[in-house]
C-alpha cells in the first residue's frame, strides 16, 4: 500500500476498494491487530520467498556420466585429408 500511495492516489484507492469486503469481514480485534503492525522496507526479495514443498523443485541429476568414445572398427585411412 505504501508503494501504491507513492505511485498515485488512484492506485491506492483502487486497492483499498478491492480490499474493503475482506477488511470488513474481520472482527474488531483482528482489525486492531492488523492496524498495530509495524511497517518495514523490503531490501531483498530473498525475504519474500515462501517454501511450498519439494514437489516444486527440479532435482539436478549431477554431471553427465562419462562415456567412452567409440572406437573405430576399421583402420583410419586418409586421416590427413579429414583433418
Amino acid at each position: 500500500m505504501l508503494a501504491a500511495e507513492n505511485d498515485g492516489e488512484r492506485t491506492a484507492d483502487a486497492i483499498r476498494d478491492a480490499m474493503d469486503p475482506i477488511w470488513y469481514a474481520f472482527t474488531e480485534e483482528e482489525r486492531r491487530i492488523l492496524d498495530d503492525r509495524s511497517v518495514g522496507i523490503v531490501r531483498s526479495l530473498e525475504g519474500l520467498r515462501i517454501p511450498l514443498g519439494d514437489h516444486l523443485y527440479y532435482a539436478d541429476p549431477g554431471p553427465p556420466q562419462k562415456r567412452p568414445l567409440p572406437s573405430p572398427t576399421q583402420s583410419i585411412t586418409d586421416w590427413r585429408k579429414a583433418a
